[in-house]
């Protein structure tokens, strides 16, 4: 029994090395047909190719990739697969995205915008609004009559392009009457009349008053108006006209 005993944990020792030779014969056979992917980031062409090649690698340029970036300069490389420092077969091909360099930049065409367009405009450009200049000409069209640098100039990422704008026929002011009162239907006659703008009455019930008297009016009474400004009004209506609880 002893000898029997012996005799399997014996297989067993022998059974273990044999394998643990297999896995390391595999291990440097695999070892052995790989090569470690060099560095290539920032070489040019002709020398990523000479250093892929001295490793037994080959490179291949993916042109449909390329892509701008403000560190890498332009016909460089920007990415590489694999990546550098893992291993690789011999004669692999490393694939290469080459930098475009800084994006060029050029200065908008800010002819005819206000200031603060003009600022939206070179934003989406990154670029930004410099010292804005004015003056007034009540017969010309408001707007930029002219810039620093002028359209189509190459610039640089946050540049600043100073302007020189019309300001035209100055905005007239209005002082808002007081309409509490009065009939709704007069009022938006009236300021319709004169070129104003009405928005949405808000209707609410107002024991003792007359349908569709102005209760309310925003701008209030002696506010500054103008054009661009939209008059609200809330309005009383009768309590029939209002729809019953559900």
């Amino acid at each position: 029994m002893p000898r029997i005993l012996f005799r399997l944990l014996y297989g067993a020792l022998l059974g273990v090395a044999f394998l643990f030779a297999a896995w390391l014969s595999f291990r440097g056979s695999i070892t052995g047909r790989s090569v470690t992917v060099p560095d290539l980031s920032g070489k040019t062409v002709p020398e990523a190719i000479r250093i892929a090649h001295d490793v037994g690698l080959r490179v291949e340029e993916q042109a449909s990739r390329a892509r701008y970036d403000d560190r890498v300069p332009r016909h460089r490389v920007l990415i590489q697969q694999p990546e550098a420092g893992s291993l690789a077969k011999p004669g692999q091909v490393l694939r290469l995205v080459l930098s475009l360099g800084p994006r060029e930049l050029q200065v908008p065409d800010l002819a005819g915008l206000a200031p603060r367009a003009a600022a939206l405009k070179l934003a989406r450009e990154s670029l930004q609004l410099g010292a804005v200049s004015w003056y007034r000409d009540t017969e010309a069209p408001a707007g930029i009559v002219g810039q620093n640098p002028e359209p189509e100039t190459p610039a640089t990422k946050g540049a600043a392009v100073e302007v020189l704008t019309n300001r035209g026929m100055p905005e007239q002011r209005f002082v808002m009457p007081d309409f509490v009162g009065q009939d709704a239907d007069k009022v938006r006659a009236r300021l319709g009349t004169f070129g104003f703008r009405v928005g949405s009455a808000r209707y609410e019930t107002y024991e003792g008053v007359q349908p569709n008297t102005v209760l309310k009016q925003f701008p209030p009474a002696g506010y500054p108006l103008s054009r661009r400004d939209v008059v609200s009004l809330t309005v009383s209506q009768s309590a029939s006209a209002i729809p019953p609880a559900s």
